[in-house]
């Protein structure tokens, strides 16, 4: 039984419409739960939990190993000169259930080619977990003063180095008194990055 199954059938059992369960997850129309239950959409990972919580249910249980999730497009980062970070809604990419639970994750799109020799081009998504840590020598999304840069991280004591991967580019090396003062954050891991053909 795959996701759709499920979700028609908890419904069922609770006695409830596809109407009444729209209201439940505040949608303004039936159609959004007729999707789910025709596979012809995936609800994202924040709804899915409060839909297996709604249910008494874990969301494996919900869920098949099989099953995808969908995965929002909040925004672009700069693979080359920093840039604002603003995030704005640019659409969503399914990926499989073991991907997208345990955590937040969402995707970025990529202007730039300061990471062109990690394989990570302009127009490719990359897949990050969100965490304010990561490992000497990962791949991260950083926030300098406001502006999103994706770029190799090291730690050489408390310096931080943004490392690019493209030898048209410098590294950006940060003092603790400057990690401080710019208010320099690691807002997530890179996991992967998905080609995108436009």
């Amino acid at each position: 039984m795959d996701f759709k199954e499920k979700i028609k059938k908890y419904r069922k059992e609770r006695g409830l419409s596809q109407e009444d369960l729209a209201a439940q997850f505040g949608y303004k129309s039936f159609t959004t739960i007729q999707k789910w239950e025709d596979g012809s959409s995936t609800p994202p990972v924040k709804v899915i939990r409060q839909l297996a919580e709604f249910f008494g249910v874990s969301t494996e249980d919900l869920l098949n190993e099989s099953s995808q999730i969908a995965i929002p497009i909040l925004g672009t980062v700069r693979g080359g000169p920093l840039r604002f970070a603003q995030e704005e809604w640019l659409g969503q990419e399914l990926v499989p259930l073991e991907e997208g639970i345990g955590g937040e994750f969402f995707y970025l799109e990529v202007i730039g080619d300061s990471m062109k020799g990690a394989r990570i081009y302009p127009g490719d998504l990359v897949y990050v977990r969100r965490c304010s840590i990561v490992s000497s020598g990962r791949i991260a999304v950083v926030l300098v003063n406001d502006e999103a840069s994706l770029k190799r991280v090291f730690f050489r004591g408390k310096t931080m180095i943004l490392h690019p991967e493209n030898p048209d580019y410098e590294d950006m090396v940060f003092s603790p008194e400057e990690i401080e003062g710019k208010n320099i954050q690691i807002i997530g891991e890179v996991l992967h990055s998905k080609i995108r053909f436009k």
